[in-house]
Parts: structure tokens; C-alpha cells; sequence
């Protein structure tokens, strides 16, 4: 009988060990977050952010890490404020004792106030670069490269290398954007960026992506 026992909790501890999830490695922990640091490409630290906050075996302190990096990111880059402020809201929620706490606080009240600007200018009328700004500043990349795409207008570099990283901007296959015959309407599938003007070479060779969320 006391045998008996003894299996069932040697059983029982065994498998609450199996229940208990891993906690990401250190060291591996920061070298993911340096990498997201030293990113030029706020598109592509949207994407690295979003995927380490996805892990289950980030401890507490990593993923307010990864927020107020992120958040910090997005402030710099004028790219979601909105998404910023909840950003730092979650990170001081979950370690209010942080001494960054403080900055924390600070930088949410300076998004706010690039937030009321920002509502403003876009509840009047607006040149088409400084609306496309506006509304990457809010957090709606789609929108802004909707209008661009549908638009026929060339956005402008700094545009532009957002839009490719973000994956709205792609390089021709097998549209030849420099043939008449095989060139297509602003705003289509595969039809060229650089409609009108000199041609930059930043946009040589670029073409809208058919992406459903601008579609």
C-alpha cells in the first residue's frame, strides 16, 4: 500500500513538472532584443515584437521589456502612437516599481499631444504625403497605402521604404513597367509605384503588392 502511494505522487510530481512552461533563456532573450534594438525598419520591429510577445515562455519582466521597447520604437518612428501609449500602459502595469516607470509616463504624455495634433490636421484638408504621415502616426498603415495605390502618386523615399518593409510595396516579377502593353492601372495588382515624373531609383522596378488589406 505505502509502495502504492509513493508511485501515484512520484507519477503526480512528474507531471506537474511537465506542466511547467519554460521560461525563454536569458541570453537568448537579449540578444532578440538587441536585434529588434539596432533595426533601422520600424515595419520590420512590428513584426519581431509581435512575434516574441507571441511566445508563452516570456517571463514578466521580458515582455514589459519588449513593450516599452516597442513602445519607444513607435514613438521615435511617429508609427501607432496610439498603440505606444498602450504599450507603455501595459509595461507599467506590469512592473510599476521599473525606474523607467517615470520615462514611461513622460513619453505617453508627449504621444498624446502628437495624437491631438494629429486629429486635428486630418480633420481638415491635407496634401497627400502629410495625410499618409498622419495616418501612419495613428496606426493605420493600410489606409495610407490604400490611398497612394489608388492615388497613382509616387510617395516619397522615406514612404516608400516603409511601405516595401511593411509589405505593401514589392518588386515586378513579371510586369515590365517600362512596356506600355504590359502596364496596368493605378491601383491594381502589380501596377508600377512611379507613375508621373522622374523616375527615382528607389522606386525602379516597384510595384504595388496585391495585398489584401489595402484591396
Amino acid at each position: 500500500m505505502i509502495l502504492r502511494i509513493f508511485i501515484a505522487m512520484v507519477a503526480l510530481g512528474l507531471a506537474a513538472c511537465e506542466t511547467v512552461p519554460a521560461t525563454m533563456d536569458p541570453e537568448l532573450f537579449e540578444t532578440q532584443l538587441s536585434r529588434i534594438d539596432d533595426n533601422p525598419s520600424v515595419a520590420s520591429i512590428e513584426n519581431m515584437t509581435t512575434s516574441l510577445l507571441a511566445r508563452t515562455d516570456l517571463t514578466p519582466n521580458q515582455r514589459a521589456n519588449v513593450l516599452f521597447l516597442r513602445a519607444e520604437k513607435r514613438l521615435d518612428s511617429r508609427f501607432n502612437l496610439p498603440g505606444a501609449i498602450a504599450d507603455f500602459d501595459a509595461f507599467v502595469t506590469a512592473i510599476p516599481e521599473d525606474p523607467r516607470v517615470a520615462t514611461a509616463e513622460r513619453r505617453k504624455i508627449f504621444a498624446t499631444s502628437e495624437i491631438d495634433q494629429a486629429q486635428r490636421r486630418l480633420a481638415n484638408l491635407q496634401n497627400l504625403p502629410n495625410w499618409f504621415d498622419d495616418k501612419v502616426l495613428m496606426g493605420d498603415v493600410a489606409a495610407a497605402a490604400a490611398r497612394y495605390r489608388k492615388s497613382g502618386l509616387t510617395p516619397n523615399e522615406s514612404q516608400v521604404y516603409l511601405l516595401r518593409e511593411a509589405g505593401f510595396i514589392c518588386e515586378a516579377s513579371s510586369v515590365d513597367t517600362a512596356s506600355p502593353e504590359s502596364a496596368t492601372d493605378p491601383g491594381e495588382e502589380g501596377s508600377p509605384v512611379h507613375n508621373f515624373g522622374t523616375l527615382r531609383d528607389d522606386v525602379e522596378g516597384a510595384v504595388w503588392c496585391d495585398n489584401p488589406s489595402v484591396s
